[in-house]
């Protein structure tokens, strides 16, 4: 049977794309919908409500440069980029992005895949199911749901590229190119590192569309280079302002590793630490063998051996496991894709026209490089490209796993459109009964189907046993869940056993039924009309499959009270800017102060990740710099103490970065008095509290972080400390000292005999002697901050002699400064610190972060052109008719008998 060709009408091909929208919404709408609860949205590991709702997180204001105030000193971000995600978060604001954006970015995700199916000529069933398919896949769905909805997005993007180069013309096959390589752009704009690698198999997929076109109009093959070179060109240029921000924060004056730091080996084992193990590979059809996340309920923790310290082994010592995310491809995507290999083997009587058969063996081999790749340390492959530029600093060979998801969703398609064509018009023979017509069938079928239909009956009762011999294997199971971390073999880790057990049950059940509808679709019981039900019933199958083993995933939460405020973020939320909190002894993942009777360090660390970000609340903890900048490095190198007869080092730490107030147990305050600040003894108890239940009448007593509240008594074990040492965040000296390098000044500034009080440190020398000794410098002047954003500060001063403004956080050159309306000098003060010189009198200061941006507009109208011509090639009727390369042509496809 023919293909039927894409509807060349606008109208046509809009109503179909309706059709497939308001299909897979609603779908995603179902699994989504607790999104319409009020008091719910999603969790999210990566980009928290409270993350995304804090002001230094604004969308609208980042395009022109993003200030990270809210932890640290101060950190210059990644702008934000014109891509989906911004478009989404500036639409639908913090909350109901949070909510909604996951179903959106899948949304989007399942229709760029039915736009590439659709240019490839396929049955509008066929891409329809192939965008459910993808949109499902719990790949990116899983990354979706634990934060990342960039991932969806990055592989929609990629498939918007392919889309582009699945018709190659005469006329129009250097603007495909132009519009495959902004799609290409655009998924860097959104996965960066994802981006970049993805990018590498829409160029290997153009060469492949490039070679068979050029094979066929006779074409210089060489011009294939040349067509991937305007690919390349394309996606610099649409992606030119996420990668100048991307080279600015995360590559220049990023600290490395010194040669004695760490030998290969360790730097190979850092880079690969989180790759795929061999045995997990199973997770492909078996989606909770392993379990899902680390904190699913019922034994469905996650116990496999992703992210695993190297030499845990041995040492017991480091990270032993950590999951955020599925790699299930679905055991009918994995089934259909695989019979679609199979029949493409065919050389007689076939039903896949030259093209397509070379299509199938080009995914199916981009699926294993992939998977071989995601193998990472676990398996020779990977050490091929990490020996190559840009490689070696992808800290996850997983990602690998990416490309591979969407190989198999392809191949899925190609699967099911052989499936399709090869019954659709074939004579359902109503008058046989099922029986009589299955004997028939048998009877008169070639090798290929014999082969596959025994091979595949064959694997069921093999996976049935596999699971009875896993069944009858609990106790071995249970006393290696013991030997890795699990150390309650009886309870927890039985717990685990029997849920890995029933998930390899739910696998043979829905293999069994894959097989079953796959091999009576194949005999063509459902020939002609009663093709549309086995769509239907495979359509069902897939969803259902999918929706058990993505259920896991998908976490909500009452947002109202888990960001309920309590006394002490009632006092640290009220002008935030003032002053810094912590909560560690090093910002860095230090200690805290706490002796084990209150867990007083998770709920620290989720105040911080989410309380602090939803209220604006600067701490000088770090929450996560993976590239720490050598600039910062050797600022907080300084006042690292070796011992801990040294910890009047992280007290000088604290006065000069403005971190006014400490978390911690009250039975600390001695501790803090007599060793960080021994001389001065500056540390007091401000608010004395403790922890307590939200809801002391529940009868499941705490169970989560978010079970928790503070409530003030002066007999609380906890205390929020004021050091009254810390330096303001804003402060005018009347004397000050240039500094003869860096070194010298952080060896002046952790020196104790130094008075940050009275003197501050500049880096450059300034034509105004100081006017006043240190000893007077008390004197200095009156600074109040008068208005308050993350990139714009306006403050007013008055004093009766010269004097350098301090502000103390972080100096940036992007940062400008505005002294009663004319641009002045930035200083850089006490190494890390921004200031300005003011002659005497009143003035008024205003600190602007404002980082050129010339590529921003280079990226918006690459994606306006993309857009454009995006319209144009998938809904105009010329392009129906201009098909150079059909991969379902009559022309090349031979007649077969159904």
């Amino acid at each position: 049977m023919k293909s039927q060709p894409p509807d060349s009408s606008l109208a046509s091909g809009f109503r179909t794309f309706a059709m497939m929208a308001g299909g897979l919404s609603l779908l995603l709408l179902f699994l989504f919908h607790d999104s319409l609860d009020a008091r719910k949205t999603l969790f999210s590991n990566d980009g928290p409500l409270g993350a995304i709702a804090s002001e230094q997180s604004s969308t609208a204001a980042a395009f022109t440069g993003a200030w990270g105030d809210l932890n640290w000193i101060g950190n210059k971000l990644p702008s934000a980029a014109p891509d989906v995600t911004s478009l989404l978060s500036m639409v639908l604001g913090p909350l109901l992005y949070s909510k909604f954006g996951v179903p959106c970015a899948l949304l989007i995700l399942g229709l760029s895949a039915w736009a590439f199916f659709r240019q490839l000529g396929f049955n509008p069933v066929v891409c329809a199911i192939g965008g459910f398919a993808i949109a499902l896949n719990t790949d990116p769905f899983s990354y979706a749901c634990w934060g990342l909805a960039s991932l969806p997005l990055t592989l929609a993007a990629t498939f918007l590229g392919l889309a582009a180069l699945g018709r190659l013309s005469p006329g129009r096959g250097w603007l495909r190119a132009v519009v495959a390589g902004c799609a290409v752009g655009l998924g860097i704009m959104e996965g960066f590192d994802t981006g970049a690698i993805l990018s590498l198999y829409v160029a290997a997929f153009a060469m492949f569309q490039y070679w068979h076109y050029a094979k066929r109009s006779q074409s210089n093959p060489q011009v294939a280079v040349a067509f991937v070179g305007a690919i390349a060109l394309a996606a610099a240029v649409t992606s030119a302002h996420t990668l100048s921000t991307l080279i600015d924060t995360q590559i220049q004056g990023v600290s490395e590793p010194a040669p004695d730091q760490g030998s290969k080996e360790e730097q190979w084992n850092g880079a690969t630490q989180w790759s795929l193990p061999k045995i997990e590979t199973l997770r492909i059809i078996i989606p909770g063998l392993f379990g899902y996340r680390m904190d699913t309920p019922d034994g469905g923790n996650y116990w496999g051996a992703v992210g695993r310290q190297p030499g845990w082994e041995e040492h017991k010592q480091g990270l032993i496991r950590h999951s955020g995310s599925g790699t299930y491809a679905g055991i009918v995507v994995v089934l259909l894709a695989m019979w679609g290999v199979h029949q493409s083997l065919r050389r007689e009587n076939g039903f896949y026209s030259e093209y397509e058969r070379r299509a199938i063996w080009f995914w199916g081999a981009v699926a294993l490089i992939s998977l071989a790749f995601s193998f990472g340390r676990h398996a020779p492959f990977y050490q091929f490209i990490y020996s190559l530029p840009y490689f070696s600093t992808i800290r996850n060979p997983i990602k690998f796993l990416h490309p591979f998801h969407m190989a198999i969703v392809v191949l899925f398609a190609y699967g099911l459109q052989g499936l399709w064509r090869r019954h659709a018009q074939s004579d359902s023979r109503k008058s046989q009964s099922f029986k009589e017509h299955l004997r028939l069938w048998w009877a008169s079928a070639d090798r290929w189907d014999r082969k596959w239909t025994s091979g595949s009956v064959g694997f069921v009762l093999l996976s049935l046993l596999g699971w009875l011999l896993f069944s009858s294997s609990t106790r071995e199971l249970q006393r290696h869940l013991a030997s890795v971390g699990f150390s309650d073999p009886i309870t927890f880790a039985g717990e685990i056993a029997r849920f890995s057990i029933s998930e390899v049950g739910w696998y043979v059940l829905f293999l069994a039924l894959a097989v079953a509808l796959t091999t009576i679709i194949s005999s063509g019981w459902f020939g002609g009309a009663r093709m549309k039900l086995a769509a239907i019933l495979l359509g069902a199958l897939l969803i259902a499959d999918f929706a058990r083993a993505n259920s896991p995933w998908v976490i909500y939460y009452d947002y109202k009270e888990k960001y309920a405020l309590n006394p002490v973020l009632d006092i640290l939320k009220t002008n935030p800017h003032d002053r810094r909190v912590t909560g560690r002894v090093h910002p860095i993942n230090g200690p805290h102060l706490e002796n084990g009777q209150v867990p007083f360090s998770g709920v620290y660390e989720s105040w911080l990740q989410h309380q602090f970000q939803y209220y604006n609340i600067q701490s000088l903890d770090i929450v996560q710099m993976p590239r720490m900048p050598q600039f910062d490095k050797m600022f907080i190198g300084a006042f690292t103490p070796t011992s801990a007869n040294q910890l009047g080092s992280i007290g000088r730490l604290w006065q000069i970065t403005n971190t006014r107030y400490l978390l911690g147990m009250k039975g600390f305050l001695d501790l803090l008095n007599e060793q960080v600040d021994p001389i001065q003894h500056r540390f007091r108890v401000h608010t004395a509290f403790a922890f307590t239940p939200k809801n002391p009448a529940s009868p499941g007593g705490i169970t989560r972080i978010e079970d928790i509240t503070a409530v003030v008594t002066p007999e609380g074990p906890l205390a929020l400390f004021e050091f009254t040492g810390a330096l303001p965040r804003a402060k005018l000296y009347s004397h000050w000292q240039a500094a003869s390098s860096d070194q010298a000044a952080l060896s002046q500034l952790s020196n104790p005999a130094f008075d940050p009080e009275t003197s501050v440190l500049i880096a450059d020398s300034i034509d105004h002697a100081p006017s006043m000794a240190a000893t007077n410098a008390l004197s200095a002047g009156t600074v109040t901050i008068q208005s308050y954003r993350p990139k714009n500060v306006g403050l007013e001063t008055e004093s009766d002699h010269p004097t350098v403004l301090l502000f103390n956080d972080k100096y940036h050159p992007d940062w400008k400064v505005y002294v009663d309306g004319k641009l002045d000098t930035l200083l850089r003060c006490n190494y890390a610190m921004r200031g300005v010189f003011l002659p005497q009198g009143r003035h008024s200061v205003e600190f602007r972060f404002a980082p050129p941006a010339p590529w921003l507009y280079v990226s918006l109208i690459s994606v306006f052109v993309a857009l454009t011509l995006c319209i144009v090639f998938f809904f105009s009727s010329s392009l129906g008719k201009a098909r150079k390369l059909d991969s379902a042509g009559a022309s090349e496809r031979p007649k077969t008998k159904t």
